[in-house]
C-alpha cells in the first residue's frame, strides 16, 4: 500500500490506495481503505471528497466511492489514490490430462491463452505420415489436406507420428477430455509425405512444402529430417519463406552438435527437446535457434493419448506458438512472427536464442486489451502502434560496446540480444536515457533481456560483451512508435 497523503486533514490521513479504476463517463469509481482509527471518520472523508458511497467490504475496512468524472485527478492527486481496475479470470482449461502437461505451463502458455487461444484463420500445415481426424480432440480441427505417397486427397495417418503432432499444435482444449493443445483455435492442414514406415524422399517433401504454401498455410511443420542437404527441398523452404510461410523443423535425435535437414536450412527455424529443467535432453541434436519441451501429451490416431517425446514432440509446441502469434497479429509477416519467437525466448544452454516463452512472444505482436466503459470510450486513446528494429553485427578488439539510438513513444520499451559464439564472460545490455543516465539494466552468460517504461523521447541502447574474444550479436528492440 501506498503512503496516504500528508496535504490534507489527519483523518484523511487514515485512508489510502487499495486497489486501481475503471473510469466511466461522467463517473469514476476509487477503491479506499481506511485505517481503525479513520474509518470513524469515513462518512466526513466522504462528504468533503463530494464522492458517493457505492460498495464496501466491511471485512478489510474498504469502501468504494464515486465521484465526478472532472474532479478525478484532483481527488487522485490529493490523496494517492489509483483508479478502480479491471480484472478478469485466468483462461485455465478442465482438460482431463492437463494436470500432467507441464510443457505448456513452461512455456506460459496458459497465460498467452489470456490474449488469444487461436484463430482458424492461422493455418498450420503439418507436413508428416497424415493425421486421424477421428479423435475428438481433433474433430471440426483438420481442415483439407492432400497425400503425396499415394496420389489422392486423403491423407490419412497409417503411422501416428503426424497425429501425434497435430495435437501439440491444435487439440481442442477447455471441453473437459483429453489434452490442451497449443493454439486451440488453429486449423491444421495434414500433408502425408511420410508412409506407413515413417519414411520418403526428398522430392515428395519439397511437394508436400509447396503444395502447403500454395494452399494457405501461414505456418509448417516438420518433425522430420535427414543428415543431407537436398537442393530441392531448400528450394521449397525458400519458396516457403518468400511467401509468407513460417517452416519449423526439428533438430533431430543424435545426440550431435549438427542439425540434420531440413531444420539446418537457412530461413527455417529449427527447435531443439528441452526438458522441465530447462535443459536439452541427452537425445537432443543441440545448435538449434530455439528450444521447446520435448515430452507432450498428445492425440493418438485411433483414439486415445498418449505422450510423445523427441524433437519431433518439441517442434509442434513452436508452431502452436507461433499459429498464436499469427492468431494475435494476423497481419504479421514471417520474419515478425520469427523475431517474436526468437527475441522472447528464455536462455537456455546448447541453443542460439532458448527455450520458446508464449507469452512473450504473443505480446510482442499484440495490442493490449481494451475496456470501452459504459457512456463510451476513454478520452485518451488506448492502443498505440509498435516497432520492431533488429541489429546484427561483431564486437572485437577495442569495440566491445555499440549503442544505438532509439525514438520511442510513451510505454513498454523491452530490447533482447544474443551473441555468439558462446562466452563464460557474459553479454551486457543497458538502456539509457539523457544525459547517459542508466534506466534498465540487463546481463546473462551470451544473452540478456531488459523491459522499461518510457516516456517518449530519445534513447540509447548500449551493447557490450565482458569478454577480449570476438563476438557477434542480434539486438532485437520493441518499442511504441512516437506519435
Amino acid at each position: 500500500m501506498k503512503r496516504p497523503g500528508l496535504v490534507l486533514a489527519a483523518a484523511l490521513a487514515a485512508m489510502t490506495l487499495c486497489g486501481s479504476a475503471a473510469p466511466s463517463e461522467p463517473l469514476s469509481r476509487l477503491v479506499v481503505c481506511y485505517s481503525r482509527d479513520g474509518l470513524s471518520s469515513a462518512a466526513s472523508i466522504e462528504q468533503r471528497l463530494g464522492a458517493e458511497r457505492v460498495a464496501t467490504i466491511p471485512q478489510l475496512d474498504v469502501h468504494v466511492l464515486q465521484v465526478e468524472r472532472d474532479r478525478l485527478d484532483a481527488t487522485v492527486a490529493a490523496f494517492r489514490l489509483e483508479p478502480d481496475g479491471v480484472v478478469r479470470a485466468f483462461r485455465v482449461p478442465d482438460d482431463e490430462f492437463w494436470p500432467t502437461q507441464w510443457s505448456p505451463r513452461k512455456t506460459r502458455a496458459d497465460l498467452a491463452w489470456d490474449v488469444t487461444t487461436g484463430s482458424s484463420q492461422a493455418v498450420v500445415a503439418v507436413v508428416d505420415t497424415g493425421v486421424d481426424p477421428a479423435p475428438p480432440d481433433l474433430r471440426g480441427k483438420v481442415g483439407p489436406g492432400f497425400d503425396f505417397v499415394s496420389g489422392d486427397a486423403d491423407p490419412h495417418d497409417d503411422n501416428g507420428h503426424g497425429t501425434d503432432v497435430a495435437g501439440i499444435v491444435a487439440a481442442s482444449s477447455n471441453n473437459g477430455i483429453g489434452v490442451a493443445g497449443y493454439c486451440w483455435g488453429c486449423l491444421v492442414m495434414p500433408v502425408k509425405v511420410l508412409g506407413a514406415d515413417g519414411t520418403g524422399t526428398t522430392s515428395v517433401l519439397a511437394q508436400g512444402l509447396v503444395w502447403a504454401v500454395d494452399h494457405g498455410a501461414r505456418v509448417i511443420n516438420l518433425s522430420l529430417g535427414g543428415p543431407a542437404e537436398d537442393l530441392t527441398v531448400a528450394a521449397a523452404a525458400r519458396y516457403a519463406r518468400l511467401h509468407g510461410a513460417l517452416v519449423v523443423a526439428a533438430a533431430g535425435n543424435d545426440s550431435s552438435s549438427l542439425l540434420e535437414y531440413p531444420a539446418a536450412l537457412p530461413g527455417v527455424v529449427s527447435v531443439s527437446a528441452s526438458d522441465p529443467d530447462d535443459r536439452l535432453y541427452g537425445f537432443s541434436n543441440s545448435g538449434a535457434a530455439l528450444a521447446a519441451p520435448g515430452e507432450n501429451s498428445t492425440t493418438a490416431a485411433g483414439g486415445g493419448y498418449e505422450r510423445f517425446l523427441g524433437t519431433s514432440s518439441a517442434a509442434p509446441v513452436v508452431s502452436g506458438i507461433a499459429g498464436l502469434v499469427v492468431s494475435a497479429a494476423p497481419g504479421v509477416d514471417v520474419a515478425e512472427v520469427e523475431r517474436a519467437l526468437e527475441s522472447t525466448a528464455s536462455p537456455l544452454p546448447g541453443v542460439t536464442y532458448g527455450r520458446v516463452d508464449a507469452l512473450g512472444a504473443v505480446g510482442t505482436v499484440a495490442q493490449p486489451p481494451s475496456v470501452t466503459p459504459p457512456g463510451g470510450p476513454p478520452p485518451s486513446g488506448t492502443g498505440q502502434t509498435r516497432r520492431t528494429r533488429v541489429f546484427t553485427g561483431r564486437l572485437s578488439g577495442p569495440r566491445r560496446a555499440r549503442t544505438f539510438l532509439i525514438a520511442a513513444g510513451a510505454g513498454v520499451l523491452r530490447a533482447a540480444v544474443s551473441m555468439s559464439p558462446q562466452t563464460g564472460r557474459g553479454a551486457e545490455l543497458r538502456l539509457l536515457g539523457a544525459g547517459g543516465r542508466a534506466i534498465a539494466a540487463a546481463s546473462g552468460a551470451r544473452s540478456a533481456a531488459l523491459r522499461a517504461r518510457v516516456k517518449g523521447g530519445s534513447y540509447r541502447v548500449l551493447v557490450r560483451s565482458r569478454g577480449p574474444d570476438p563476438l557477434r550479436y542480434r539486438l532485437v528492440v520493441t518499442f511504441p512508435a512516437p506519435r
